[in-house]
């Protein structure tokens, strides 16, 4: 079988609607999101004046040899069950932050860099 890794550009709403609906998600061995207020900010300001913010790794799924169980990113919420299409093996921290902050609708759960909760946890009634 062929190996072949590939980079390219990804347009951010492309990633962010890739969260929403379920389609990119995470491995269930990633930590989960930690990103604290200053963090958030940062990642939004590099964004805001177009500097570069990192790279995302990702892996496509269906290789029956290569199996991880996918859970969604913090704050996403569906109805029914989506498989993924893509895992992020990298970049969970800062793909999360943005779907939080510019996609999912809610305040974005933060905390300060000393750990204080600013908004509490992300409930869903």
């Amino acid at each position: 079988m062929e190996k072949k890794f590939t980079s390219g550009e990804i347009p951010l709403d492309a990633d962010t609607q890739g969260v929403q609906v379920g389609k990119l998600q995470l491995p269930d061995f990633q930590r989960g999101w930690v990103w604290d207020d200053d963090h958030i900010a940062s990642l939004l300001a590099s964004i805001s004046m177009s500097y570069p913010i990192g790279v995302v790794m990702t892996l496509e799924t269906g290789n029956p040899d290569v199996r991880f169980r996918p859970r969604l990113l913090e704050g996403v919420y569906l109805d029914k069950l989506v498989d993924a299409d893509t895992l992020i093996l990298d970049g969970q921290q800062r793909i999360t932050s943005l779907y939080l902050a510019l996609r999912s609708g809610e305040p974005v759960p933060t905390r300060e860099p000393r750990a204080s909760s600013l908004s509490g946890s992300i409930s869903r009634t």
